[in-house]
């Protein structure tokens, strides 16, 4: 993944936010950014749904983004697969989940990577080779370990986090969507796609 280039996307996004919202502290605007990222962690799980035990037929599809396309047959209401609303092209359950579960990812880097910029933390490459040995973890321990990182931040103040705990805390979020099949070049598109669906937000007064 290009860190260089999303830092650089990530920092401007921020400072068109910023210029458009109520004035905040860096310790009020760090606090809230890690509050919005243990979030965000939380609805990938829920997302995939890996942690319910008592579901057989796991995973979510967003709603916003997709409409269930159904249709009559023998006079009963039959669901056929799902079409997305902006571009009308349809896609069966799994495809439509599997994108609803790669834009999940893909917030949570947004903010991740503004803690970095916060902390002006330049990521460097990440082994790849190296996140898919998380694979062979359980997803509950990864899901777990990750908001165990948090702890790693001393109450959230910004002056005290370093480097190691962005990296941990970067390297396990990665490890954590490795482990539930989205790929590199999936999580860096959708981070362009949802990049540009930010700024439509922002001019739209979101």
């Amino acid at each position: 993944m290009n860190f260089k280039k999303l830092q650089a996307m990530q920092a401007k996004l921020d400072e068109a936010i910023l210029a458009e919202k109520a004035q905040m502290t860096e310790e009020e605007r760090f606090n809230k950014t890690l509050v919005a990222l243990s979030v965000e962690i939380a609805e990938v799980a829920n997302c995939a749904e890996h942690f319910k035990f008592w579901k057989d037929n796991k995973g979510k599809v967003d709603s916003e983004r997709f409409g269930e396309n159904h249709f009559f047959a023998n006079n009963e209401l039959v669901f056929t697969d799902y079409i997305e609303e902006k571009t009308g092209i349809q896609y069966e359950f799994e495809q439509a989940h599997r994108l609803t579960l790669v834009e999940e990812c893909s917030d949570a880097l947004h903010f991740i990577l503004s803690l970095a910029n916060q902390i002006e933390y330049e990521i460097k490459d990440i082994d790849w080779e190296v996140l898919s040995e998380t694979k062979e973890k359980n997803l509950m321990y990864i899901n777990r370990d990750l908001f165990y990182l948090f702890t790693s931040f001393d109450r959230g103040q910004s002056s005290s986090v370093n480097y190691n705990n962005i990296q941990m805390l970067l390297l396990g979020l990665l490890g954590y969507f490795e482990s539930l099949g989205i790929t590199e070049q999936e999580l860096e598109q959708a981070y362009y796609d949802k990049n540009k669906i930010n700024y439509e937000r922002l001019e739209n007064g979101y």
